[in-house]
C-alpha cells in the first residue's frame, strides 16, 4: 500500500549545484544562504579578472570544496522537498 504524506511532513531545502568541466556529475552543496553563494559564484564566473580558485564551506555531506575558476562551467539552485516521519 502506498504511504500517504501530508504537508506537515514536508520540508524544503535549496541545494547549490556546481557544474565542473570534464566531470559527469555536478557537485551538490547544502548551505545556510545558498542565494548569496550563488550570486558570489555568478560574479566570479562573469568577472573579467577572476581569482584562480575559490573555496565554499557547506553544511551537508560535503563540508568544504575548493574550485579552480577555469574549471567551473556553471552553477544553479535546486529546490528539494524532503518527507519526514
Amino acid at each position: 500500500m502506498a504511504q500517504q504524506f501530508s504537508r506537515q511532513n514536508m520540508t524544503k531545502k535549496i541545494a547549490f549545484i556546481v557544474f565542473v568541466k570534464g566531470s559527469i556529475a555536478p557537485i551538490v552543496l547544502y548551505l545556510d544562504d545558498p542565494q548569496r553563494i550563488y550570486d558570489n559564484v555568478q560574479g566570479i564566473i562573469r568577472s573579467s579578472n577572476p581569482p584562480k580558485f575559490f573555496e565554499i564551506e557547506a553544511n551537508g555531506p560535503i563540508k568544504k570544496v575548493t574550485l579552480v575558476t577555469a574549471d567551473v562551467a556553471g552553477c544553479a539552485l535546486q529546490e528539494e522537498i524532503q518527507f519526514g516521519k
